[in-house]
């Protein structure tokens, strides 16, 4: 998608602001007084701000989003925080996720352990220590401030024993024996990795696994040897998404990590705003017409992205969401916000997450029906890694809280019960079935959504040929 199909008016409003500004004043018929030329100035800075400022807003929202979780994730910003380790280290979450323990994660799941890091190469690469996980399956999103993903695991590098150089854009240096370069768009990244956990039994096993994935810079690394890891450091809590340090935050990352050689005239346009890589924003210089443009731009580029995830995915089969186009992003700025305003995605071939909000007859799903999910063998999705079903509350996009403590329901739930055929029924509802337990995903009350998670996804995902069962409403 084009800047000028993301924002139509807005670029040909720009153009006829400049046009305006590079006629002589020869060129209009009677000169306006003193004030009404004034006006006509406060006007096009105005609309300039505006109209240039919420395509700044949209495109830049994966950078100051990352910027701001970075900071409140590698300071200590709370005195009961979820996630807190220093740069260049990980954070890892010694158990599966409850609703209870899910902290800031959103719509997470509950088969796999999770840890966490942000890493800064402008100086020099870091190295990550991966152990042999003997084919468990394992995955370590590395995703940039474009918000660019780029795979550590099974899929990708197998599972043997192995170090990792993270390598910013600008190091021309060389790297030790051994070590596979990893190389990123910009010099600030960060990690989210999952190991999978294969049952309660399995638990200790993961564990230990996790504990051995470590890392160090260039300069501090070792083969073998593990570093220590320092102390994060103090800072009091940032969040600009809402107000005109959202454009200070920008123009900072902006001037440290270099664009795309094709987004040089977008540049340019921030630049005009003093928002761009060759400028130094200071909110508090900016004249009153500026800044009422740059407030209503923050306005609108809110406004949009809660427009976007509400807007409605091409690919849906069968009422299933299968949002299959969130890795390769191009121009389609608003596409790249939306994704990170809902939380991030690893690429479609690692994992999809198909989503489902409405039942078979096309309404929203409440925990006050029953709803039962009939899978055959021609519906069980076809995940090399492993697949699960989880609910969500649809509001919070949290983990349900329910008395068996069931959060997900997959390939490795023992005790499923099959139908003659082969199939089995998942039954989904708020109080237990009265055939049991065994095939239940509890939900509470509210309105809530399913996503089922397919790792390592099977062709069939890909063309369009694989099918999520519909949705059946019970009562």
């Amino acid at each position: 998608m084009t800047d000028s199909r993301l924002f139509p008016h807005a670029l040909d409003t720009l153009l006829a602001l400049i046009l305006c500004c590079l006629m002589p004043h020869g060129a209009i018929a009677a000169a306006p007084a003193t004030d009404a030329r004034a006006a006509n100035v406060d006007l096009i800075r105005e609309q300039l701000a505006e109209h240039v400022g919420t395509l700044a807003y949209v495109w830049g929202y994966p950078m100051v989003d990352m910027a701001t979780q970075m900071h409140n994730e590698t300071h200590r910003v709370a005195p009961d925080q979820a996630v807190l380790a220093p740069r260049n280290a990980f954070h890892r979450r010694e158990y599966l996720v409850t609703p209870a323990s899910a902290g800031n994660l959103r719509a997470p799941n509950n088969d796999t352990l999770y840890l966490s890091g942000w890493f800064d190469l402008a100086k020099e690469p870091v190295i990550v220590h991966v152990p042999d996980t003997a084919g468990r399956y394992y995955t370590l999103a590395v995703t940039d401030f474009f918000n660019e993903v780029t795979h550590i695991g099974r899929r990708t590098t197998g599972t043997a024993e192995g170090y990792f150089a993270l390598v910013g854009p600008g190091f021309e240096g060389t790297l030790p024996v051994g070590v596979n370069p990893v190389r990123l768009a910009t010099a600030q990244v960060w990690i989210l990795g999952r190991i999978l956990v294969d049952g309660e039994s399995d638990f200790p096993q993961a564990l230990a696994l996790m504990r051995e994935f470590w890392s160090a810079p260039l300069s501090q690394w070792r083969r073998g040897e593990r570093p220590a890891e320092a102390a994060a450091p103090e800072a009091a809590p940032m969040d600009p998404r809402a107000s005109l340090d959202y454009f200070a935050v920008l123009n900072r990352w902006l001037r440290e990590n270099r664009v795309r050689d094709d987004e040089g005239a977008l540049m340019a346009q921030f630049d005009r705003i003093g928002v761009g890589p060759r400028s130094a924003f200071d909110a508090a210089k900016l004249d009153e017409a500026t800044r009422r443009g740059l407030e209503k731009a923050i306005a609108n580029g809110r406004a949009l992205l809660r427009a976007a995830s509400q807007t409605p995915m091409p690919d849906v089969r069968n009422g299933w969401i299968f949002p299959l186009g969130l890795a390769d992003y191009g121009h389609d700025y608003l596409m790249r916000a939306n994704v990170v305003h809902g939380g991030y995605a690893n690429r479609p071939e690692e994992s999809t997450y198909a989503a489902l909000t409405v039942d078979g007859n096309g309404q929203l799903m409440s925990g006050v029906k029953r709803y039962r999910l009939r899978f055959t063998p021609a519906t069980i999705p076809p995940a090399g890694a492993f697949w699960s079903l989880i609910a969500y509350d649809l509001k919070t996009m949290s983990l349900i809280e329910n008395p068996i403590r069931r959060y997900s329901i997959g390939d490795r739930t023992p005790g499923l019960a099959r139908n003659a055929d082969g199939s089995f029924d998942v039954f989904i509802q708020k109080d237990a079935p009265a055939t049991g337990t065994a095939n239940w995903l509890p939900v509470a009350d509210g309105p809530f959504m399913l996503i089922v998670r397919i790792y390592e996804p099977g062709q069939g995902v890909f063309d369009g040929s694989f099918k999520l069962p519909v949705l059946e409403v019970l009562d």
